[in-house]
Formats: C-alpha cells, sequence, structure tokens
C-alpha cells in the first residue's frame, strides 16, 4: 500500500488543565478530502492547528510526506525545530481560516507575492505572474489591484485560498471557511473548494456545511471530545452514524 500522505498517532493537547486532543490518530491519501465534523470544542480547529505546528501537541506526531513536522528525531527522542524550519514546513501546508486574515493596508496582489518572495524566492514578477493565474483561478481576475476592504467576505475568503495556493502546497487545511460569511456569500467558497477537491489537491475541511462534505469528502471523520469516534464515507457516516454523538449531532444540523 502506498504509504499516506498526512500520518497523525497518539496526537495529544491540553490547555491548562483541559484536555483537547485524546490520542487522535488519523491518516490522509494524496488527493483524498477529508472532512471533520463535531460539536463545538470537540478539538477540530485544534487538530488542524498541530498538523503545521501552529499548535506544539504534548504527545504524539504529525507526518506529512514522511516528513515529521515540527520536530527531528535524534537520540531516541524528538527535539523541536527551529522557527525557520519549521516556518518553511508551514510554506507547503496551506491553511485557511475563518478570519481571511489579509493585510488590509496591501492590495489583493500584495497579500499573495509577499510569502513566495520571502519564503520561496521567487522573483517579484513571477510570484506576481502566478498571483494573477491564481486571482483568475478562484474567480477574480483584474481584482489584482483591489484592497481588502474593498472586497466582499466571500471574494475576501477566496483571495485567502489563492494566497494560500500561492505557496504551492501539498497539503490544504481549512479552518471553517465559510462561518464568517453571510448565507449569500458561501456558495461562492464552496464552489472555489470544489474546483480545487476535482483538482487532486489534499485537503482536511473543518466544516459544518453537511451538504458539502456529502458531495465533495471521500471521508467524514467525526470528532467529539478531542477522539475520533467515527470516521468513514460520508454515506456511511451522514446517513448512517453509529455512535450515538455522532446521531445527535447530526439530527440537531441536518
Amino acid at each position: 500500500m502506498t504509504a499516506p500522505l498526512v500520518h497523525v498517532r497518539g496526537l495529544v493537547k491540553s490547555f491548562g488543565s483541559h484536555r483537547v486532543l485524546e490520542g487522535v490518530d488519523l491518516d490522509v491519501a494524496a488527493g483524498e478530502v477529508v472532512v471533520v465534523l463535531g460539536p463545538s470544542g470537540s478539538g477540530k480547529s485544534t487538530l488542524l492547528r498541530c498538523l503545521n505546528h501552529l499548535e506544539r501537541p504534548d504527545a504524539g506526531f504529525v507526518q506529512v510526506g514522511g516528513e515529521l513536522i515540527g520536530y527531528r528525531y535524534a537520540g531516541g527522542r524528538l527535539h523541536e525545530l527551529r522557527p525557520a524550519a519549521i516556518t518553511r514546513q508551514r510554506a507547503r501546508i496551506g491553511m485557511v481560516f475563518q478570519q481571511f486574515n489579509l493585510f488590509p493596508h496591501r492590495t489583493v496582489l500584495a497579500n499573495l507575492i509577499e510569502a513566495p518572495v520571502a519564503v520561496r524566492g521567487l522573483r517579484r514578477d513571477e510570484a506576481a505572474g502566478v498571483a494573477r493565474e491564481l486571482l483568475d483561478r478562484v474567480g477574480l481576475a483584474g481584482r489584482e489591484d483591489a484592497y481588502p476592504g474593498r472586497l466582499s467576505g466571500g471574494q475576501q475568503q477566496r483571495v485567502a485560498i489563492a494566497r494560500a495556493l500561492a505557496m504551492n502546497p501539498r497539503l490544504m487545511l481549512f479552518d471553517e471557511p465559510t462561518s464568517a460569511l453571510d448565507p449569500e456569500l458561501v456558495g461562492e467558497v464552496l464552489s472555489v473548494m470544489r474546483d480545487l477537491a476535482s483538482s487532486g489537491m489534499t485537503m482536511i475541511v473543518v466544516t459544518h456545511e453537511i451538504g458539502f462534505a456529502r458531495e465533495v469528502a471521500d471521508t467524514v471523520v467525526f470528532l467529539d471530545q478531542g477522539r475520533v469516534v467515527e470516521s468513514g464515507p460520508p454515506a456511511d457516516v451522514l446517513s448512517r452514524p453509529r455512535h450515538e454523538r455522532a446521531r445527535a449531532f447530526l439530527a440537531a444540523v441536518l
């Protein structure tokens, strides 16, 4: 069998005395779309932030493409990497947040080219060419000179997706990317995500958009109190959930 692109074992994370992740195991194949569902406080966002070492796990490990994220293994133990090395790893793991996190004082184009120039070492003209192609891909061709404040929430989130793609990631993480949007703007962001999934991008998506999960996901993972309590194809998890907590959650949102 081909090794998974994402390999997570025994992931534990606490904040003070509150245990948020309780030994999460997760494998994601290259090109797979995994949707993570669960009630508020179940650890979904913390799981994503541990995958790219925005949060330091207390135990367990994350591998992406066979490479330990945030650590190196030497002398029988894990040693945390230096910040510059972690930044290089994160460059290949795109993340889109609930809030768009765009620089409001910079144009759309400037938002897209900064990291490729600073981290990937692209020339500014090369980065600008890639940025324009990505803006066209997310339906925002011709808006490169606009400032974020002049765009709708859906447009800003599509810029945020393009910005993540500008780093040429091998994995994309989405943390409730439509939760801050007005309902009429949700569809345009989900459409970009559908196109991205059809292109073969490996994606892990935390969302409450059950229709998107049913249509696009290869695997649905249900997280409750920091544990994976159910995982499988959407038809099984969404239509025939076995775990009581999954049944209760889906009954409330469907």
